[in-house]
């Protein structure tokens, strides 16, 4: 059951590698914010009842939160949203490709890490 909670602790990568505009649009982010709000509670009542894997669950709202800080940021310095990348190698897309891969590193990483350590 624990292997089920870590992989969906995940989603919000997932749905950033299948269709970021589901997470940029303002009417489907406030529900994946709710969302990710609701899995972060959860995950608070799993650790708190000692479930292994429980704490990931609080993973999901870093992650969103860290995309929309790098989506804000990448709008205001080049005054468009990014796109995606991830199947072409047009030089012209190279920021975005930048931001992609920033974004899968720290999103991937910093949040399980801040996690796993108890600061959250």
């Amino acid at each position: 059951m624990s292997e089920v909670v870590v992989f969906s602790s995940f989603y919000v990568l997932y749905i950033f590698l299948f269709d970021r505009s589901i997470l940029s649009k303002r009417k489907t982010s406030t529900g994946i914010l709710v969302l990710t709000i609701l899995c972060f509670v959860t995950g608070y009542i799993l650790a708190y009842l000692e479930f292994k894997g429980g704490e990931l669950l609080k993973v999901p709202l870093l992650q969103f939160l860290l995309y929309k800080a790098f989506y804000l940021i990448f709008i205001k310095i080049f005054k468009r949203e990014p796109l995606d990348s991830f199947w072409t190698m047009d030089k012209k897309l190279m920021k975005d490709g930048i931001f992609n891969f920033l974004f899968w590193v720290v999103a991937g990483i910093i949040p399980v890490l801040i996690v796993l350590k108890g600061y959250v």
